[in-house]
Formats: structure tokens, sequence, C-alpha cells
């Protein structure tokens, strides 16, 4: 269904083509917020970690939800919500959002991973819909924003391209 790919795409819609006020997390100081370990047959070419250096946790504005966090690498920062990469052959932009009881998911993950020029793809929801490729989150995944934390404990992602498996495990924690 059209509207429900739209809840998966629309934050990295949002995130390239509008320019809104929101406050940012980034420091732009080389601040280290945690790192993800990636495995799945995608490492041999995106690698198998990634470093989160920049964090917009008040991402309204350029998501469309309250709900969400959006994590970046170190060389990608936010200005006015909006992310500011100077790499732009390598680097990732990742929506995680939870919603409440009156979503059409629970959870969603949209991620874009950029390694030499290439865009990698990956996308989930819980529970899984047509929109996230049928693929789940896991119950390991959560976004809180009251504790400033995001979590990935095995949590799974599919690359919307290619069909295979990404997971994904490491915890965010920012201010």
């Amino acid at each position: 269904m059209k509207t429900k790919r739209s809840i998966l795409n629309i934050a990295l819609i949002a995130l390239l083509t509008v320019s809104c006020s929101s406050s940012d997390d980034s420091s732009g100081d080389n601040t280290v917020y945690g790192i993800i370990q990636l495995s799945g047959p995608d490492t041999s070419e995106i690698g198998s970690t990634l470093t989160v250096g920049n964090i917009n946790a008040d991402a309204l504005g350029s998501t469309g939800t309250s709900s969400s966090v959006v994590l970046a690498d170190e060389n990608t920062t936010f200005e006015n919500g909006v992310p500011n990469p100077t790499d732009f052959s390598n680097g990732f932009i990742i929506v995680a959002a939870e919603f409440d009881d009156n979503a059409v998911v629970d959870k969603t993950i949209s991620m874009t991973i950029l390694k030499n020029g290439e865009e990698y793809r990956y996308v989930c929801s819980t529970p899984p819909t047509s929109a996230a490729d049928n693929m789940d989150c896991g119950v390991g995944f959560s976004t809180d924003k009251v504790a400033k934390e995001v979590k990935f404990d095995d949590t799974t992602v599919i690359n919307v391209d290619t069909g295979t498996i990404l997971t994904m495990n490491g915890t965010i924690n920012y201010d």
C-alpha cells in the first residue's frame, strides 16, 4: 500500500528535500555516540561497523514525526534539522522511529548507506509490512527518547534492491 510505504520513506525524502527549523544534537567536534556492528552478506561491500557521530533527536520537522531519531556518520552534521554531508561518497543516515498505538506500525527503520559512491538502502517495520519488504525489525530494536537511547539488538533490515538481510547490534546514547 502506497500510504504504508510513505511511512518508511518519508523521513529520508523529507531529510533530503525539506529545510525547516528544529534543534540538533550534533556538535561537529568528532563526538562518537556509539558504534553499530553489522553482519550479513552486504558487509563485504559496506563494512562491518557504522560509527554514529551526529544525531538529530528533534526530527519532527524533517521526518514528520516526533517519534523519530536520525543517526548519521561523523561527516554529516545537521543544519536546521537537515543533514549536511561533507562526504558524498561515504556516509549513512538512519531514521529510527517508534510510534504510538494509533499508527499502522510500532517501529520502523529507514537507512541509507553510501559506500564508495554506491547507495545501499535498507528498511524494516514491526509488525512487518509490504512497505518494508515484509521485514520485521525484531524485538531488540527500540528508540527511547526519554532515556535518549537507540538500541539495536539483533535488529534485522532488508536491502530494498537485493533482498539481502543485514543484522545490526549496538546502543547509541545521546544528550
